[in-house]
């Protein structure tokens, strides 16, 4: 099947805007929101200001196709979340959704701490895009009705839990592999949910 000439272009196209958005992660991640600059961005993609320009109105721009696409990757995520019950089988279910949540935070941990740092009208993405999960995670519990016990904000704890952790390692504060920390963090999460 021939391809048309516009198809090089517009591979190529794809291609260079991934560079840049592939650069803006590393600058946010390394300079915060409010330092990074679109000059500190095409110098790490190693592309002209006029290519960026191509692509991205501004800086925010940048930062908030990117912020989508991290929205939508945890969307993706949050939608895999398995059904949450005392048995086994649900545990490693468990187990195996906070390791792709690790390797979610691990490359984009620090866009997500520069998005908090971006707030803009008074409530942060962060909080929308975590709080989401937060709710799929309280509605993925089978857990008999408990007196006092508010199944949203427990999960909305133990997944701040589990982000804070992630940040302590993707900064290094925590040395340990992703399987020991999803196998920990599941193990509290269930005792959380089902004592």
């Amino acid at each position: 099947m021939a391809t048309s000439p516009s198809t090089p272009t517009r591979a190529r196209g794809r291609a260079t805007k991934a560079k840049l958005m592939t650069a803006g992660v590393a600058v946010f991640s390394d300079k915060g929101f409010r330092a990074a600059r679109v000059d500190d961005i095409v110098k790490r993609a190693r592309i002209s200001h006029g290519t960026f320009y191509l692509y991205f109105s501004s800086k925010d721009d940048l930062f908030e196709q990117l912020v989508a696409q991290v929205a939508e990757e945890l969307k993706s995520l949050t939608e895999s979340l398995p059904i949450i019950r005392q048995t086994q089988e649900s545990r490693d279910g468990l187990e195996q959704w906070l390791v792709s949540f690790i390797e979610l935070y691990s490359k984009y941990g620090a866009l997500i701490r520069s998005w908090t740092e971006a707030e803009r009208g008074g409530v942060s993405t962060q909080e929308d895009v975590l709080g989401t999960v937060a709710d799929a995670l309280a509605l993925k519990v089978k857990i008999r009705k408990r007196k006092d016990f508010d199944p949203r904000i427990a999960s909305l704890a133990l997944l701040a839990m589990v982000e804070r952790v992630n940040y302590f390692s993707v900064t290094g504060q925590v040395d340990e592999e992703s399987e020991n920390l999803s196998r920990t963090l599941a193990d509290i999460m269930l005792d959380a949910f089902f004592g």
